[in-house]
């Protein structure tokens, strides 16, 4: 296994721009790819990697490293993406064998978990040990009646509010079972890889917006919705009151920038309590994405299904 880079690296992007181009063009969807990497974040815990043979790539993958805690106790998590076999080459077990590889080295490494998103079911992942972690969504329904906490200023989101957000989201991860540990750092690239996927597009097809409140010149609170083919999608919300009134009031104040539009719904995994007093949610439903994690050393408790966690859809991979 090694690092995909320049020429390489360029022939993967061909092969995978149909699968996860997300209608960016092939320009486009390589210039996402690497800006990702330029992040602080991404420098770091970012890399591309693959199987070679005969000076071809003959499976590749994105590895991520996250630091996180579960039951209490930190932990070392490897995220697996973008795995990918050319198609003339799928049957022989290269992606099983790079995954098993990418598992053993970060293992070595100090890792505890491997994490992954599937978009094939999970049937394949748990031949190699993996175990779904449930993930549901909700639809909230934002009133056309405005409420909510009238004289919070609303401004958008800055960079400099990085670190009030990731405070705020502490709190909701102090309360689960497994939760990554989302730096000021981390928070950071997580938007901006949605930034730059919705600027690098085609115009109109994808949006992301970004508000706090601010009280005594800090974000009180704060919301990350984006706009797409996927729908309306509340990336992720958070309130420095555990009733989330203000999340509420941002967006309603969201809403109301286009009064016209018929569709005020948005899709969100929320954590577990936290409900907008103000907002009607509908019956939690399955997420779209399939959440999976595989123990790479001994010590990670199992079932981890059973441990209630905190992932916000802004952090999917």
């Amino acid at each position: 296994m090694k690092s995909i880079v320049g020429a390489e690296l360029e022939r993967v992007l061909d092969e995978t721009w149909s699968i996860w181009g997300e209608g960016l063009s092939r320009k486009a969807y390589g210039q996402w790819n690497l800006a990702q990497t330029r992040t602080p974040w991404g420098r770091e815990h970012l890399q591309r990697v693959g199987l070679v043979e005969g000076g071809v790539v003959v499976a590749s993958a994105k590895r991520y490293l996250f630091d996180a805690v579960l039951d209490g106790q930190p932990v070392r998590v490897l995220g697996i993406g973008a795995v990918f076999t050319p198609e003339a080459l799928r049957g022989r077990g290269l992606a099983a064998r790079l995954i098993e590889q990418m598992m053993a080295e970060a293992r070595d490494a100090g890792c505890g978990l491997a994490l992954l998103f599937s978009e094939i079911g999970s049937e394949y992942y748990e031949r190699l040990g993996f175990t779904v972690v449930p993930r549901e969504i909700v639809t909230i329904t934002v009133p056309r009646t405005r409420r909510g906490a009238p004289g919070t200023m609303v401004r958008a989101l800055e960079p400099v509010d990085f670190k009030e957000v990731a405070s705020i989201s502490a709190t909701y991860a102090s309360a689960a079972g497994f939760a990554l540990n989302r730096t000021p750092t981390l928070i950071e690239f997580m938007i901006t890889r949605r930034r730059l996927r919705a600027g690098l597009g085609p115009a109109g097809l994808r949006q992301v917006e970004a508000f706090v409140a601010e009280e005594g010149y800090r974000a009180a609170a704060y919301i990350i919705v984006s706009r797409g083919p996927e729908g309306t999608v509340l990336e992720e919300c958070g309130d420095r009151d555990p009733r989330g009134s203000r999340i509420g009031a941002l967006l309603e104040a969201l809403m109301e920038r286009d009064p016209s539009n018929p569709d005020r719904t948005l899709q969100a995994w929320l954590p577990p309590g936290l409900h907008p007093p103000q907002l009607p949610f509908s019956a939690p439903s399955p997420a779209r994405e399939v959440m999976m994690m595989a123990p790479i050393s001994p010590s990670p408790h199992l079932p981890i299904s059973e441990s209630p966690h905190l992932y916000w859809s802004l952090d999917v991979f």
